[in-house]
């Protein structure tokens, strides 16, 4: 068929940008398709999609429904990879610890660090743990000094950009202080708990403008996929970082200041287990 002159390039130009336009339809359908299977899990291993299933329910407050989780991915066996053991065994003896059963939460913990945890949460737990129970005050030190350690050396934060790693870095330290003034409390330590105590709160106080405008940072791909899981990651470091310095407040008898880090936890967690606690310590204060 004749066509005039120019129409015939002006129609091969639009089929070939509406084949542009498809392909770049198709390209987004198969990205938001990608989207979805990372966030539901789907092609997860099992005892993956156990674990992060048990932490947002520890987050939002429902350690005996983590607790089941945990417990199941362990049963897991030979199948579980020892990283991932190791973290299946301090996330349960987190939800353990959360239900007040101290001494199986000590077993775990204490299998975990015999597997060894290179990342200092394992640590950390158990420090908290230890400060719940207000016993082995010598050994809370040290597992607050090498949870400390072992996380500024693996650099977490700095993979969500050096702006936050930085600030994320020095809410680290400041829960860091915070264990031990409570811990050196216990010791009857007094001068050098206040002084623990006072340095977590200036570190706080000094970065808080800081933290109020860093985020962590993450290409656009790994926006989508992770949603709203870096303000999380935001919001929990703030509220375990006040809440962990109230609790020193507390026994320091600051029951003021106490208060002012309890309402920023209230007001800052949004899963519910921090703010939970928190509403409860300012109930029990007035």
């Amino acid at each position: 068929m004749f066509l005039p002159h120019g129409l015939g390039c002006l129609l091969l130009k639009l089929d070939a940008e509406n084949l542009r336009l498809a392909l770049r339809l198709i390209q987004l359908l198969v990205f938001a398709a990608l989207i979805l299977v990372f966030r539901t899990g789907v092609f997860s291993r099992g005892y993956d999609k156990l674990l992060s299933k048990g932490l947002d329910l520890l987050l939002a407050g429902k350690p005996v429904e983590a607790e089941k989780c945990y417990r199941a991915a362990l049963d897991m066996g030979a199948k579980v990879p020892e990283p991932d053991r190791v973290r299946l065994l301090v996330c349960l003896g987190d939800a353990l610890i959360d239900q007040n059963r101290y001494d199986e939460a000590k077993q775990y913990l204490t299998q975990a660090l015999a597997l060894v945890d290179p990342t200092g949460s394992g640590q950390g737990s158990m420090c908290d743990l230890l400060l719940a129970q207000k016993a082995e005050p010598e050994k809370a030190i040290e597992m607050a000094d090498e949870a400390m350690r072992l996380q500024a050396q693996g650099r977490v934060g700095q993979a969500f950009g050096s702006r936050w790693g930085a600030v994320s870095q020095e809410f680290y330290e400041a829960i860091t202080w915070a264990r031990k003034s409570q811990a050196l409390h216990m010791l009857e330590r007094q001068t050098e708990a206040q002084q623990a105590l006072d340095r977590a709160v200036r570190i706080v106080e000094t970065s808080k403008s800081e933290m109020s405008q860093a985020m962590p940072q993450a290409s656009l791909n790994a926006r989508l996929i992770l949603g709203n899981r870096l303000r999380r990651m935001k919001d929990l470091l703030i509220a375990g970082t006040y809440w962990r310095i109230g609790l020193a407040l507390l026994d320091m008898h600051d029951n003021t200041k106490a208060t002012e880090y309890f309402k920023v936890v209230r007001d800052t967690d949004s899963m519910g287990k921090y703010r939970n606690l928190a509403q409860k310590q300012l109930d029990s204060i007035a």
